[in-house]
């Protein structure tokens, strides 16, 4: 948010809203369990949160963006010492615990199980080891907190990450609005894996520079004041290629070689 240019601040509240460019926007922060149903109900025309909760709840929303952060898995697991090692394998009548009921039963329903579902707020973890059941659908990032609680994963429910979704009545009713947002979006997605690179390179050089650096529709090239053996380039290029970028300007000759973050890009 801070980077489309609406600076909420911290806050220790589980609620807040926040107003920018004289009231023509309000940002209300909440739970991300409760997004989803603020969204259809028009609380809210845009709202960002995670894709296994929009699925949880089944609310009708528009998905518009998958965002690149917040990324996580929606899994089945079973204690270590269990001699389950795939979801199909399982039981029926095991109970599973979950904080995602919908997802769950759905995903044992495609695999021809019946279990029961035992639904817990949180701490799913806990409850193979307390004897309250077989099973969990819990969401991980690396694994850990499962391995710290003698849980091994079999399965896979869905890979989840942050995704913007929309009131369906709003994108008809305020799309130019709504649309200057989601270009504010994207421009701050397309600019986080890109870099501006400016160098000064031979002039010899230059019919191979459209191949090292093809930027967004080509590098730009300048002419340098009192030197005609030298020009200078000025490239988008991908995070990833910076260092091979510089290697092979280095050898070309090129000097005076800057790499910049880009905050926004807009193609």
């Amino acid at each position: 948010m801070n980077r489309i240019g609406f600076p909420v601040p911290e806050t220790g509240s589980r609620t807040l809203i926040a107003e920018f460019s004289k009231g023509r926007y309000q940002v209300l922060l909440a739970r991300a369990q409760d997004i989803p149903e603020f969204v259809e109900m028009g609380a809210a025309d845009l709202g960002i949160t995670g894709l296994d909760l929009i699925l949880e709840t089944n609310r009708k929303v528009k998905r518009l963006r998958d965002l690149d952060f917040g990324r996580c898995r929606l899994v089945v697991a079973v204690p270590d010492k269990s001699p389950t090692r795939d979801a199909s394998q399982i039981e029926d009548g095991s109970t599973v615990a979950t904080s995602f009921p919908r997802l769950t039963e759905e995903h044992f329903a495609r695999l021809g199980k019946k279990v029961n579902i035992a639904c817990v707020s949180g701490a799913a973890e806990v409850t193979p080891g307390i004897g309250l059941a077989d099973v969990i659908t819990d969401l991980t990032e690396t694994g850990s907190t499962l391995k710290l609680n003698h849980l091994r994963e079999i399965g896979v429910i869905l890979d989840s990450k942050a995704t913007l979704i929309a009131n369906e009545k709003a994108l008809a009713e305020k799309s130019a609005r709504i649309e200057e947002v989601t270009s504010a979006i994207d421009s701050v997605i397309g600019a986080a894996r890109k870099r501006y690179l400016m160098a000064n390179v031979p002039r010899e050089t230059m019919p191979n520079l459209e191949n090292l650096l093809p930027g967004i529709s080509g590098p730009t090239v300048m002419n340098i004041i009192g030197r005609d053996d030298m020009v200078a380039i000025h490239a988008v290029v991908n995070d990833d290629e910076v260092n091979g970028i510089i290697a092979v300007l280095k050898e070309i000759g090129g000097t005076g070689i800057l790499i910049c973050p880009i905050e926004r890009m807009v193609l």
